[in-house]
């Protein structure tokens, strides 16, 4: 249940970034503040016994939703990112515990992962069609 909630948090607030990022054009920095800030406040309040993990589960698909509008071309593509991010952030929970840059590296490793995963199967694509 706690990685279901994992994975929630972070899909909607991948988004949300997204979403002042890029549609609302509050920019990428402001973006990920707003939504963090708001995940801060609330998160602790509405899950007492895990909101620090949502809290910062939500920074880090924030960060992911930092991507450029040129790499993720829409709102699904942020929700594929910010899934793989969760997913990065669970199996990473352990690892290196207050030890600085652990979110953004999770965050740019789902993005690079998601770059990748479009290169190959556009190239694949094109493949096909000639």
């Amino acid at each position: 249940m706690e990685e279901i909630l994992i994975l929630t948090i972070s899909v909607i607030a991948g988004i949300a970034t997204y979403i002042v990022s890029h549609i609302l054009k509050r920019g990428a920095v402001i973006a990920s503040a707003i939504i963090t800030l708001v995940a801060g406040l609330m998160l602790p309040y509405f899950f007492p016994l895990m909101g620090g993990v949502l809290a910062t589960a939500a920074a880090c698909s924030s960060y992911a939703g930092m991507i450029s509008l040129e790499n993720a071309l829409n709102p699904l593509e942020m929700a594929v990112i910010s899934l793989m991010t969760g997913i990065l952030f669970i199996l990473a929970s352990s690892a290196y515990p207050g030890i600085g840059g652990r979110l953004g590296t999770i965050a740019a490793i789902a993005c690079f992962a998601w770059l990748a995963f479009k290169k190959v199967f556009i190239s694949l694509g094109d493949e096909f069609e000639a």
